[in-house]
């Protein structure tokens, strides 16, 4: 019996030991998490982006830009959140009483997946005046009666915009001035004037597959993206770090230790895996959603060191809950790290703090209202008073050493955007 006892206890054990590893290996810091991330700040950069697991190098994901609660009542600026309708495959459609939706020819009719905040978008703009006097007219061709719709329409798709999923790139790569760090994901904001970092980046690379005839992700011929930062300034004086040129380098191998180099290519981590779904202490991704829609999203606030804990605005049943799990397991900055990680806020090279969007300026407009949705001609909506390009801006060169190998033929460097479905555009701000 007493041996019966000791293989339990030893199986205990084992088991025991099996968890704490597995806890301790999918258990990031804060710092491992932004390893993860590149983000351009020094004055000179070096990325070299690795060919794609499929599809295209770069992807296209979508995130909602909003502002959440934090400590003190006041409010984090920048927050990206994960659009479960613009990411996630399409569902199936199914009417009220639960049953799924069919085609003719039987086929389930596919959806997006519901997202809360694109609900809210949507919602605002449908309070809009459709007022058919004003629509396909500019501001000062009408009334006073009629300026007064057109401003309040105006006003409510500013509203509507800030709930809006924004269009984003991101490229898979190696930051070469960290390659400690592995690989690592560069997300950038798609600019609707074609002056965002896309706009700097494709012709970059077009160019370099055209003079070397080779793909510049190649493991062995492709090129190290050399980015130049600067400081760009808003209206108000701020300032900001700003891409003024990427250069594509001469051919190079990814790495000269094939090992290292393996080890790289052999990585299947895609960026799903690292901007993830927001989530809280027993609490879904979805019901997340939910709460930012309704201004009672969850935080961590570790403001006061010896007092760190989760708040839930209006649901004091769940923060109890929260905390009472984060006491009794010990659970240190478990779920703080887990949150930081899927806020992921850190965006185009940011290094001031707190910004907003009333920082770039004031709305300005004198054009046309087409629709009731006046999402046509409210071109300044977004705050693109700030322009990440600054006025001197250096231009991109190509290389000339070594000697050129010959020119292949012109290549269409959009050939490299894993395509989206929605190819509206939206300005480039630095938060």
């Amino acid at each position: 019996m007493s041996n019966e006892y000791l293989d339990q206890l030893k199986q205990q054990m084992a088991d025991l030991k099996k968890n704490e590893s597995k806890t301790a290996s999918t258990k990031k810091s804060k710092e491992e998490i932004l390893a993860k991330y590149f983000l351009p700040r020094k004055d000179n950069e070096t990325f070299r982006i690795l060919p794609p697991l499929k599809g295209k190098p770069i992807q296209e994901a979508f995130f909602h830009d909003l502002s959440l609660n934090a400590p003190h009542g006041q409010k984090a600026h920048g927050k990206k959140i994960y659009c479960p309708a613009k990411n996630n495959p399409l569902v199936e459609k199914k009417d009220a009483t639960g049953e799924v939706v069919r085609e003719q020819d039987g086929t389930p009719v596919m959806i997006p997946e519901h997202c809360p905040l694109c609900a809210k978008h949507r919602a605002i703009l449908k309070t809009q005046t459709n007022d058919p006097n004003i629509r396909g007219k500019k501001r000062d061709e009408l009334n006073d009666e009629q300026k007064k719709v057109f401003d309040k329409n105006r006003d409510i798709f500013k509203d509507a915009s800030n709930w809006e999923a924004k269009k984003f790139y991101i490229v898979r790569g190696v930051d070469k001035g960290k390659t400690s760090d592995g690989i690592k994901f560069w997300r950038f904001k798609k600019n609707y004037k074609n002056q965002g970092t896309l706009d700097r980046l494709l012709p970059v690379l077009g160019q370099f597959m055209e003079q070397y005839g080779t793909s510049f992700f190649d493991p062995e011929t492709g090129s190290d993206l050399s980015i130049t930062m600067c400081d760009s300034s808003m209206p108000n004086g701020k300032t900001y770090r700003a891409i003024s040129a990427i250069i594509a380098k001469p051919p190079s191998k990814l790495h000269e230790d094939e090992i290292i180099k393996r080890q790289w290519l052999d990585d299947k981590t895609t960026w799903r895996d690292v901007f993830k779904p927001k989530e809280a202490p027993n609490v879904t991704p979805y019901e997340y959603l939910e709460m930012v829609a309704k201004g009672e999203d969850p935080f961590w606030d570790d403001s006061d060191s010896t007092n760190r804990h989760w708040v839930f605005p209006g649901r004091p049943d769940l923060q109890e809950k929260a905390n009472q799990r984060f006491q009794n397991l010990d659970a240190d900055d478990d779920y703080a790290n887990r949150n930081f990680e899927q806020a992921s806020d850190i965006e185009d090279g940011v290094t001031i703090q707190n910004v907003t969007q009333g920082d770039v300026g004031s709305f300005q407009n004198s054009g046309i209202v087409n629709s009731v949705d006046v999402t046509d001609d409210l071109e300044n909506v977004t705050d693109e008073a700030v322009n990440e390009t600054p006025q001197t801006q250096a231009q991109p060169q190509a290389p000339v050493t070594p000697p050129p190998a010959p020119k292949s033929e012109p290549v269409d460097a959009s050939s490299f955007i894993e395509e989206g479905t929605d190819d509206s555009g939206y300005d480039d701000l630095p938060f």
